[in-house]
């Protein structure tokens, strides 16, 4: 049986995008300029954390 996705919306994303970057700019960091793959992995941490309660690294989630 296998395990259902939970659901992400595109705003979630894109909000916790926003976040993550501006604390990374402040602390002079940068996240990966590949938007589309930082997305990836933001969805990702989002799963997890439905899944696991915390945000767990998304490497190695089977594709949507």
């Amino acid at each position: 049986m296998s395990e259902q996705r939970p659901a992400v919306s595109p705003e979630e994303i894109e909000r916790l995008f926003v976040k993550l970057n501006k604390e990374a700019e402040s602390a002079g960091y940068h996240l990966n300029p590949n938007k589309e793959f930082t997305l990836g992995l933001i969805e990702g941490m989002l799963v997890n954390e439905r899944r696991y309660g915390y945000w767990a690294c998304p490497a190695g989630l089977p594709p949507a």
